[in-house]
């Protein structure tokens, strides 16, 4: 019995030392499940905040090469970064040529517009005899970020025959602009107070007339600022469409050599020529005339004029 009995008290003991592991194990396992959670948390709280860390990884590493995206089947298409500190003058030109000029004239005008542009000017020329060789000419202001699309685009109408861009940086323009209307007006504000306290005419004519120059400047300057603003806020484009049996203008290129030279001189010999024989052109009328007069007039008084010069033989 009492062997019985140490059997059930170690069984118990044994039980109770089960029941105690059991319980820790749970509270270890409570305890991971709560780090589980925490750590599922984390990420939840770095989208909330701008993205994962393996987002912000691929933020940094940037988008993928154009090799892997090509293999991938994605068109990259990298925009043109524009300086937004810098004020930059573009210009642009296009010629194209097309099938229907009506048709694309319309259509670059829509291109214009679509991008929050206009058409600044406009000359179209056509034939009703030959349709073919007609000719449209328009010049195109767009944002500056739209630049090279609207070149893009218009190139796309038909064939592209040339096309030129060009990039002029006047920032140091502007802001030396900038500084020489704020110094000349300070310098206008100046003498408009000495004019105030100007007390005879003499003194009050000399200085509106120091005014009225220093106003003229202030504007001039001004004017320029407005202008270079102008052009640096909407980009220029010059679009050229020519018709499928139009002339192409042609493209004068300037070359330096012996050949260059001479066709110079030559030009310059023929047009010296022509403008000689204009003058004498101009002048044989009034030559005929005056001989038609001076001849005769001539032939009568000769004998006159001889006898005069006869000299006369002296008395014996």
């Amino acid at each position: 019995m009492r062997s019985n009995g140490r059997v059930q008290a170690v069984s118990g003991a044994g039980l109770a030392g089960l029941v105690l592991v059991t319980v820790l194990a749970g509270c270890g396992g409570g305890g991971g499940g709560a780090s589980g959670t925490e750590a599922a948390a984390k990420p939840v709280a770095r989208d909330a905040s701008g993205g994962s860390d393996a987002a912000k990884s691929d933020s940094a590493a940037g988008a993928p090469s154009k090799e892997r995206a090509a293999q991938a089947g994605v068109l990259v298409i990298s925009p043109r970064v524009l300086p937004g500190t810098r004020d930059i003058i573009y210009r642009g030109s296009v010629t194209v040529r097309v099938k229907d000029i009506s048709a694309a004239t319309t259509r670059v005008e829509d291109l214009a517009r679509g991008v929050n542009g206009f058409v600044f000017a406009e000359q179209t020329s056509s034939s009703p005899d030959s349709p073919g060789q007609g000719t449209a000419h328009l010049t195109l202001r767009v944002p500056p970020a739209e630049f090279t699309g609207v070149l893009r685009d218009v190139a796309a109408l038909g064939k592209r025959l040339s096309q030129s861009q060009t990039a002029e940086d006047v920032t140091g323009q502007v802001v030396d602009t900038q500084s020489r209307i704020a110094t000349q007006t300070r310098s206008v504000a100046r003498v408009r107070a000495l004019l105030g306290q100007a007390k005879t005419i003499g003194e009050v004519v000399q200085v509106e007339s120091e005014l009225t120059r220093r106003e003229a400047d202030l504007e001039s300057l001004q004017a320029q600022l407005a202008k270079l603003t102008d052009v640096t806020e909407l980009a220029t484009v010059d679009v050229e469409l020519l018709g499928p049996s139009a002339v192409a203008p042609a493209k004068h290129t300037r070359h330096l050599g012996f050949l260059t030279g001479l066709d110079s001189g030559w030009t310059v010999l023929v047009q010296v020529g022509v403008v000689a024989l204009t003058i004498v052109g101009a002048v044989l009328p009034f030559g005929i005339v005056l001989g038609l007069v001076a001849v005769p007039a001539w032939l009568m008084l000769r004998p006159r004029l001889r006898r005069r010069t006869v000299p006369t033989a002296p008395p014996a």
